[in-house]
């Protein structure tokens, strides 16, 4: 009998706890509970490095290849970016206004679809130039979807200035003067 209670004894302070000699009035925590504060840090670190790196954020691969092509027009002319330009200005007034309905419908149309279509030809010509283009957009569709008006404004000025550049990059003159 006294055996079993040694035994027993020796078992419950190996399984449950090793104590380390200390001082009278000291509490040290038990290993177990550093191991899961370490263990939470680690977590913690390894899915923000995830979210962080593997989002992609605005690193540009979403642009390593052209924007699909939408309903609308498919000729890219010196009057598509004249009327491209006059309707980004319509939404930005739209959205100085604080109306998000008429800002969306007046960029989801034919404005988004010339800023899909002119990907193509763009590319061509100046790969880099698309690829802005092509961020700038993405950035106008996210900020539209966030309902922000600051980042829709900042985004629909940038879009628009973008494809100003990209038509004298083509070689039409430069919208808006």
């Amino acid at each position: 009998m006294i055996a079993d209670t040694r035994s027993e004894r020796a078992t419950q302070n190996t399984f449950f706890s090793r104590r380390r000699p200390q001082s009278r009035g000291q509490y040290r925590l038990p290993e177990w509970v550093w191991g899961v504060a370490i263990g939470g840090v680690v977590a913690l670190v390894g899915l923000g490095f995830f979210l962080f790196v593997g989002t992609g954020g605005s690193d540009g691969s979403t642009c390593d290849s052209e924007l699909a092509s939408l309903p609308g027009k498919a000729a890219v002319t010196a009057e598509g970016f004249q009327e491209e330009d006059f309707a980004l200005g319509e939404m930005i007034a739209y959205l100085n206004q604080a109306d998000l309905a008429g800002a969306s419908d007046s960029f989801y149309g034919e404005v988004h679809a010339f800023t899909h279509n002119v990907d193509a030809d763009l590319r061509a010509v100046d790969e880099e130039a698309a690829k802005r283009l092509c961020e700038l957009v993405l950035d106008l569709e996210q900020a539209l979807e966030g309902n922000s008006l600051g980042a829709m404004s900042v985004s629909a000025a940038n879009l628009r200035e973008e494809l100003r550049d990209a038509a004298e990059t083509l070689g039409f003159p430069r919208p808006g003067g």
